[in-house]
């Protein structure tokens, strides 16, 4: 009788005990389950809207782009053709008298002070064929004379040729004014390559007074041909 009271006495104090537990778990709020997936694709979420804002505030600066400047080309050197000097007919002021320094001329006709030189074949650096340089010619251009008056034009020429001019080469009036009866003087000896040739020519001033006349001479060959370079002129005033 006694046992039975006993194992009564607990039963009915272990269900008050489960109830007791039951209101106690009823009660209290449940606890939610994480799941770590979800919350590993939140915090990459969050820092990306971060990451983003912080672009938004720091825009990145391009940097420069260097453009390399052309090299300075340097100018080709110009080529210079080369020039052959010619000789120029010396003049005297107008009205000079240029006479007064004149080369003297002997009686053969040739200026002692520009006979022919030097003797020998074609020097190097003439040219080929028949070719004159102009040396003087006196009276200077501009020499004034009296009407009728006598005078004697001289000319000198050099031969930078390869021919050597016989005596068959002449001087002969070309054009211009003819102031006298003479119109072609020969050469009086041979004139080699490197050597001087002169000639005088009789000439009268014109009788008309107040103009300026002038006379034009060429060499020539013994064919008849114009050796290059050997027109020469003389102009004379008369008053």
């Amino acid at each position: 009788m006694k046992t039975i009271k006993i194992t009564g006495t607990i039963a009915i104090i272990g269900t008050i005990s489960g109830l007791l537990l039951s209101a106690c778990g009823a009660a209290a709020p449940a606890t939610p389950t994480s799941d770590p997936g979800a919350v590993y694709t939140m915090a990459a979420a969050t820092v990306q809207a971060q990451l983003t804002q912080a672009a938004a505030a720091n825009p990145t600066a391009v940097p420069p782009t260097n453009t390399p400047e052309p090299s300075p080309t340097t100018p080709p050197v110009p080529t210079e053709a080369p020039t052959q000097e010619v000789a120029q007919q010396p003049t005297a002021p107008f009205g000079g008298n240029a006479l007064a320094t004149a080369l003297p001329t002997v009686a053969n006709n040739l200026n002692p002070n520009l006979a022919p030189t030097r003797a020998g074949s074609a020097v190097e650096g003439f040219q080929a064929g028949d070719v004159a340089q102009f040396q003087y010619s006196i009276p200077a251009d501009g020499t004034v004379f009296a009407p009728g008056e006598f005078f004697q034009i001289e000319v000198g020429l050099k031969n930078v040729g390869s021919v050597t001019w016989t005596t068959d080469y002449t001087l002969k009036f070309a054009y211009g004014d003819q102031m006298s009866g003479v119109t072609s003087v020969p050469l009086k000896k041979a004139v080699k390559p490197g050597e001087k040739a002169i000639f005088n020519i009789d000439q009268h001033a014109p009788g008309t007074p107040g103009k300026k006349y002038t006379t034009h001479w060429v060499l020539t060959t013994q064919s008849g041909l114009a050796v290059a370079n050997g027109e020469v002129y003389v102009m004379i005033v008369v008053k």
